[in-house]
């Protein structure tokens, strides 16, 4: 009994431990289920928390589309020659450039810009300048910029309406990479450069397009007008480097070329007149320049000159391989020096030079001994004087040039370039920036000298040979006085159009308005202004001179 009660205790023992056992391996087995449950509740939790954010970012997408939906928007602007018969030869679509200007550009000359516009736009109503738009019925005066607004019950957008006329000049489109605004000094911008030349340069409809770099020339000006809301780029220069040698407007082929504003010359003419004097001078080089409409950024910019940028080449300022390239500026630029007698010192433009080196002594030694001679006792010695460093044909007429436009930056002050090519004689030379000449400086008055009274220049009149040289060569340019006078006339009359739209664009005659006369009328009489001042000049210069 003892034996079977020992092994019945003992078993049940056994089974209680097998029970504990299983007790407990189902003890963790809850307990594992129990965090797996609680991380599949962290799960849904997270999971729960993306969607809500999802939620609310589809919402707020939703919300912006809806938005963006119900905003006023302009869709299409443009002028039918169905609706405006007198006025258009052609259809004009117009492009809305960002999204609150208008660009318009009429492909004929119009008398005025009375049209009929066609539009369609997002919104309960437009207005263009206050006044409610009928879409294909409604006449507006275009020849200023407009302000087309749309409205809804929530919202107004305004845009600013551009319209142009085709000037009958070349025009040239600049579109900088993400039309981003050329605003740094002196950088170099990415951008695709299209030229649609017209019948008068070469063929009708020739078409130049590359990939350029561009960058300002001089200091970046930027415009406000009640106009335009924000500020704006203003009529900046340009220099434009193609990747290889191209040929613009049939001129020899480079791969530098720059734009002239005129922006302080209200007849856009005396740069090229001054270039024309040293066309038929005896200079060996002057910069060739053509008139364009320049569009930058899907904008109107104006009227510019395009033409050679200053740079040793053989189709320009040919002065070789070691030769040198000089300005005289009170501008310095690069390696300069200034000597004892010229006004303002002296930059080496060319070779690229460090102060001290050998092309910079050899130059800098060149004119030491120039003005030695130029000022020495026998300075008129043709062997030992001045003539045996200076060039007298190139001195003579840029000398003259000068002063029959009366260019103050010519008295040494600015932009006044001279060159030299090893084993010959210093040049003056070329020719550069005009607009304040042909009284249009702070000395109108037709009579007097400028460039005679420079230090260089007044010593120069000291040498009867030299005085001979400057009585003949006047009466030369004086025997082409009328034929100066008749590139003015062509000139003026070529940029009859485009004055027009410059002046839409920069308010060049904006103190003239108050007269009431037409911009053609008020150009004439500039010109006019100009070419009396011209005339006045070369008799006052006839009678001092000899």
């Amino acid at each position: 009994m003892l034996l079977l009660c020992f092994t019945a205790c003992n078993t049940d023992l056994t089974e209680i431990e097998e029970r504990l056992d299983q007790l407990e391996q189902e003890s963790e087995d809850l307990k594992k289920e129990g965090e797996e449950l609680k991380q599949e509740g962290e799960d849904l939790k997270k999971e729960g928390e993306q969607l809500e954010k999802d939620i609310e970012d589809k919402n707020k997408e939703l919300d912006d589309f809806l938005q963006q939906k119900n905003e006023p928007q302009l869709i299409s602007f443009e002028f039918l020659a169905s609706d405006n018969p007198m006025q258009l030869v052609e259809n004009t679509a117009c492009e809305i450039v960002g999204d609150n200007v208008v660009e318009c550009w009429i492909a004929n000359i119009t008398s005025d810009k009375l049209l009929i516009p066609r539009f369609e736009f997002k919104g309960e109503s437009l207005t263009i300048d206050g006044k409610k738009a009928e879409s294909g019925v409604t006449i507006f005066d275009f020849k200023k910029p407009v302000t087309l607004t749309i409205t809804n019950a929530q919202q107004t957008k305004n845009y600013t309406v551009y319209v142009h006329s085709y000037t009958g000049l070349p025009v040239l489109w600049i579109e900088t990479t993400n039309r981003e605004d050329i605003s740094v000094d002196n950088k170099y911008y990415n951008a695709a450069f299209k030229l649609v030349e017209d019948v008068k340069t070469r063929a009708p409809g020739d078409i130049i397009e590359a990939s350029v770099k561009i960058k300002n020339v001089g200091e970046i000006k930027w415009y406000v007008s009640d106009v335009w809301p924000s500020q704006q780029i203003g009529k900046n220069s340009y220099a434009i480097t193609f990747t290889k040698n191209i040929s613009l407007l049939d001129e020899p082929q480079n791969n530098d070329w720059e734009l002239f504003t005129n922006a302080d010359d209200n007849t856009m003419l005396r740069n090229q007149t001054a270039f024309y004097m040293g066309k038929i001078s005896n200079l060996s080089f002057t910069p060739r320049f053509h008139y364009v409409e320049m569009m930058l950024n899907g904008r109107y910019y104006g009227t510019y000159m395009l033409g050679d940028r200053l740079e040793n080449n053989t189709y320009r300022i040919n002065v070789g391989l070691n030769g040198y390239i000089l300005k005289i500026d009170a501008t310095t630029t690069g390696s300069h020096f200034s000597t004892k007698k010229l006004e303002q010192p002296v930059s080496i433009m060319a070779p690229s030079t460090l102060t001290g080196d050998n092309n910079y002594k050899y130059i800098a030694d060149y004119l030491d001994a120039t003005e030695s001679a130029l000022f020495g006792s026998n300075f008129t010695d043709v062997n030992e004087g001045w003539q045996k460093y200076l060039d007298m044909d190139s001195f003579v007429d840029w000398y003259l040039i000068n002063e029959i436009a009366k260019n103050e930056n010519g008295a040494f002050q600015a932009d006044c370039y001279m060159h030299l090519k090893r084993g010959e004689k210093l040049k003056m030379g070329p020719l550069w920036k005009f607009e304040y000449a042909f009284a249009n400086g702070w000395n109108s008055e037709p009579s007097g000298f400028v460039i005679k009274n420079t230090n260089w220049f007044k010593r120069l009149f000291e040498d009867p040979a030299f005085v001979e040289k400057v009585k003949e060569r006047f009466a030369y340019f004086y025997a082409h006085k009328n034929d100066i006078i008749n590139e003015i006339n062509a000139n003026g009359q070529y940029l009859k159009y485009s004055v027009r739209e410059n002046d839409n664009k920069w308010g060049v005659f904006a103190d003239y308005k108050s007269s009431n006369l037409d911009t053609w009328i008020i150009y004439q009489n500039e010109v006019s202004s100009m070419k009396r001042w011209l005339e006045s000049r070369f008799e006052w210069l006839n009678g001092a001179l000899p």
